[in-house]
């Protein structure tokens, strides 16, 4: 009976770890970018320093923040991740930021017809 208990036990952990999210990778700032550029098409990343808003979580992040993950086993497809902490956001809940002045001469005009 011990055996087959160590044996489920041994199976479900195996499971577990397959399911579990994937650790975020550290790559050097070269590779991150070209990471970026490359999971993200619907940006230009000029560098990491680029900011964007997450709309899931409501936070700024910059490219060095957003986290890529997967990969490293050869089971998951290598993705980008909001970094902050309980986000599943990816590159499709992620817009440029618009700077308040700009909001304000926007609604400005469209308030007032631009009269």
């Amino acid at each position: 009976m011990p055996v087959l208990f160590l044996q489920i036990a041994t199976e479900f952990a195996t499971i577990a770890s397959m399911l579990s999210p994937s650790q975020p990778i550290q790559p050097g700032a070269e590779d991150k970018l070209a990471a970026l550029r490359r999971l993200d098409k619907s940006r230009a990343w000029n560098s990491l320093d680029d900011h964007l808003y997450c709309t899931s979580c409501k936070s700024i992040i910059s490219g060095r923040h957003i986290e890529v993950v997967g990969g490293t086993n050869g089971l998951r497809a290598l993705h980008l991740k909001c970094s902050t902490p309980g986000c599943l956001s990816t590159p499709a809940d992620w817009i440029v930021p618009v700077k308040p002045e700009t909001v304000r001469e926007i609604d400005f005009l469209f308030r007032d017809n631009g009269a």
